[in-house]
């Protein structure tokens, strides 16, 4: 509204000027021109007169018929800029919005991977915690089953009990697999001592094998 107030007061200020009463004469100086009646010399005042009048009747309808066709058609031409940048800032709102919605759904997108991650990780990390767990009680059930059993060589003993601390899994594997038929207790220890004490034993003379 502001632009089409400062628009009609320019073109009510030019139709003013326009309307404005000009007189023109011309003696042996040259042409002069003004606006002030009496500053025309009295010999050419009826005719300056006569010449403006003439020239105003033919210039006034003209001057009129412009402002009444040119102020409508500046309206318009002022709403329809007004309407163009409604519309060009309705679509900047609408295309920050749209921004704003894929940036949301890129946040959260990205919120649900990592938790999916850590979740992930989470699980992975119980797992592994769990096995550690079960291989250190292992390990501390064979260093106390070797420090609690009789080997048939005390050098055995220090041996599986160094390889066991120094090496856990290996040390382990090694034990039971072939330390545990070194103790006393073993069958085949037990084996092995019924051997030797049978052949200590006297034999009977009945026997067919027996020899003098």
């Amino acid at each position: 509204m502001l632009q089409i107030a400062i628009i009609l007061y320019t073109l009510t200020c030019l139709v003013s000027f326009s309307s404005a009463e000009v007189y023109k004469w011309e003696d042996a100086n040259g042409v002069h021109l003004t606006d002030n009646a009496s500053s025309v010399p009295e010999k050419y005042r009826e005719k300056v007169y006569a010449e403006t009048s003439e020239q105003i009747k033919k210039t006034t309808p003209q001057t009129t018929g412009i402002s009444k066709l040119n102020i409508p058609a500046v309206v318009d031409q002022i709403n329809q800029v007004q309407i163009y940048q409604a519309n060009l800032e309705q679509q900047q709102r609408r295309a920050a919005e749209v921004m704003r919605q894929q940036h949301a759904r890129a946040l959260t997108a990205n919120t649900k991977n990592l938790d999916n991650s850590l979740h992930a990780m989470a699980r992975f990390t119980a797992k592994w915690l769990l096995i550690a767990f079960i291989l250190f009680i292992v390990w501390v059930a064979t260093i106390v089953d070797i420090v609690r059993s009789e080997f048939e060589s005390p050098s055995n003993k220090s041996v599986w009990m160094l390889l066991v601390l120094f090496l856990p899994l290996l040390g382990m594997l090694l034990y039971y697999a072939f330390g545990l038929t070194q103790k006393c207790n073993s069958m085949s220890y037990k084996d092995k001592q019924e051997e030797r004490l049978s052949r200590l034993r006297p034999r009977n003379s009945k026997d067919k094998d027996f020899v003098i």
